[in-house]
């Protein structure tokens, strides 16, 4: 008997296909077959099949439909290990020969062809992915859709299928079959101009069939795609293989199959011009004369024609948390996507709960924005610690219950920046991140260890009358925990208007100690000495307690 679920659900027997119930039978045999061979709790199935919204009779439905699914298994009278259904606490086990499930056909065909690319064998490795995407017939239970749609082991298979094709793209233009597959690769990308590795592979494609200035154009409409669904720059990699187009320069050209190291972007089949080339063997372009001898870095692209500059004092919070699921060896891909999901709901809750917004999700990181007014770096930090905090309580539950959704810890990071592009004057709505913020911010949660929050220099400073820190590293510190709201100060705004009264600031501030003091008296004298009539400094003082320990702060807000 053999079990597709790589499109509509189909059992075949002897040539012949099997019948199959109502949509329940169906869904249920769709989530037995994601987990064969493993036991899938009762209570999982129930979820799965009504969506959360149990009936009554729920399980009574259950009990018929597995008892329809044992008649319909015992079509299969001729093989020597027929597949079983067992009742098996905390529910039921389908038993089958793992080679009766073209997922698993799928899934031994595209390790192999992972295996000839890791030896550099592009012409092995771009067969073996043809036959295992040859296996591929449609959305994972496509019939299943409206029921399934929520599942994660479907939605973690669909996502191996997408990463299967990205394989065979990079394996087919290292084969120097750029002209063969440019149409395949632009259906694939049509769709998904955020997925940078497929817009990489399409811009490297059709410089290689002289379609430069439509390469050009690629990188420019993924780039307003990514800024409008994500608030994100693209990639480093992405904007040097920009450069690298703009300046014909030869390291594009397909050089018979040789492919270069190119760090962790996983863009492959387009090189990096950086030490992971030989500089020598193929001269770098030289910058224009008088030009910036940096990456080129192209400038905003407008797309509403009502954005401004942003104040330079305003200052955003950018958060990346990064989840991390406990492993254990008999976990699969579905349990870490379950994981993963668990997260996510904690830092959505967290999120929305401290004035934040989640504005982009890809894979195991979320990216946040605090952005409006209110102490955005307070709030960020906040928020970082009540997401570690929610997880932590949930870890006994995960203990006593012994579930199949392993527990899970986070990496938390959190950068403050008043560097971004571009805003709309209205609401303020961030437009586009500096993408080194974003860099830093990836880098701090990298080496963050699960379960801890790691600031920023920024942040620290912003936020260092709320939250006691411990330094951690050059420009790092850990959050460890909110100060008492007895010890926090008020912070009152103060208008300061006209020559005389700045002067007077000076004066005040030039007797006070304190970081923050001090870079308010550099602000105010970088003016220079002669001072408007009309001129106005706005500052934030932080008034605290009498019996604080803390030093009194002038933070600059608007200077």
């Amino acid at each position: 008997m053999q079990f597709n679920i790589l499109g509509p659900l189909e059992v075949v027997s002897q040539d012949r296909v099997v019948p199959l119930g109502g949509i329940k039978q169906r869904a249920m045999l769709g989530m037995l077959l994601l987990r064969a061979n493993r036991i899938v709790p009762s209570r999982k199935l129930l979820d799965s099949l009504w969506d959360g919204r149990t009936p009554p009779t729920a399980r009574k439905m259950l009990q018929n439909a597995a008892s329809a699914l044992r008649g319909m298994l015992a079509y299969d009278d001729t093989s020597a290990d027929p597949p079983l259904l067992l009742t098996h606490a905390p529910g039921y086990l389908l038993r089958v020969e793992p080679s009766s499930i073209d997922l698993n056909l799928f899934t031994q065909r595209t390790e192999r062809g992972r295996a000839y690319a890791a030896d550099a064998d592009w012409k092995s490795a771009r067969r073996a992915l043809r036959e295992a995407l040859d296996v591929w017939r449609g959305p994972v239970l496509a019939d299943l859709a409206e029921t399934c749609t929520a599942w994660p082991e479907a939605a973690a298979v669909q996502n191996a299928y997408f990463v299967a094709v990205e394989e065979l793209f990079d394996a087919e233009l290292a084969c120097g079959r750029h002209r063969e597959v440019i149409a395949e690769i632009e259906l694939f990308a049509a769709g998904e101009l955020s997925h940078e590795r497929l817009v990489a592979q399409l811009m490297l494609a059709m410089y290689r069939c002289g379609r430069q200035s439509d390469a050009l154009d690629i990188y420019r409409r993924a780039r307003v795609s990514l800024i409008e669904a994500h608030g994100l720059e693209p990639s480093r990699e992405l904007q040097e293989l920009e450069y690298l187009i703009l300046n014909q320069d030869a390291r594009l050209d397909w050089n018979g199959g040789d492919m270069s190291e190119l760090g962790d972007s996983a863009i492959v089949a387009v090189p990096r011009p950086t030490a992971a080339l030989d500089d020598a063997a193929v001269p770098a372009v030289e910058p224009p004369e008088n030009g910036p001898a940096e990456p080129y870095r192209p400038e905003l692209v407008s797309t509403g024609g009502d954005e401004g500059p942003l104040p330079q004092e305003h200052l955003v919070a950018v958060m990346a948390v990064v989840g991390e699921a406990e492993r254990k060896p008999e976990a699969d891909a579905a349990e870490t996507a379950l994981a993963a999901g668990a997260v996510a709901a904690t830092v959505d809750r967290e999120v929305s709960r401290h004035g934040g917004v989640v504005i982009s999700r890809m894979a195991s990181v979320s990216w946040v924005l605090f952005d409006d007014a209110g102490h955005a770096p307070d709030r960020a930090v906040e928020a970082a610690l009540a997401i570690h905090a929610a997880l932590e309580r949930a870890r006994p539950l995960h203990d006593a219950a012994d579930g199949e959704v392993p527990p899970s810890a986070v990496r938390v990071a959190v950068v403050s920046t008043d560097s971004i592009h571009s805003h709309r004057p209205g609401d303020g709505t961030l437009r586009a991140l500096d993408s080194s913020v974003v860099g830093r911010c990836l880098q701090l949660a990298s080496a963050a260890p699960a379960g801890q929050v790691w600031v920023g220099a920024e942040t620290k400073r912003a936020t260092e009358l709320c939250v006691r820190y411990e330094r951690v590293g050059d420009d790092a510190w850990e959050a460890v925990e909110l100060l008492p709201e007895t010890h926090r100060p008020d912070r009152v705004k103060m208008l300061i208007g006209g020559p005389d009264k700045i002067k007077k600031l000076r004066g005040l501030l030039a007797g006070i100690t304190g970081q923050h003091a001090s870079q308010l008296i550099e602000k105010i004298s970088h003016r220079g000495g002669g001072i408007p009539e009309n001129a106005v400094v706005e500052v934030t003082v932080s008034v605290l307690p009498p019996d604080s320990a803390h030093t009194w702060a002038a933070l600059p807000e608007g200077a």
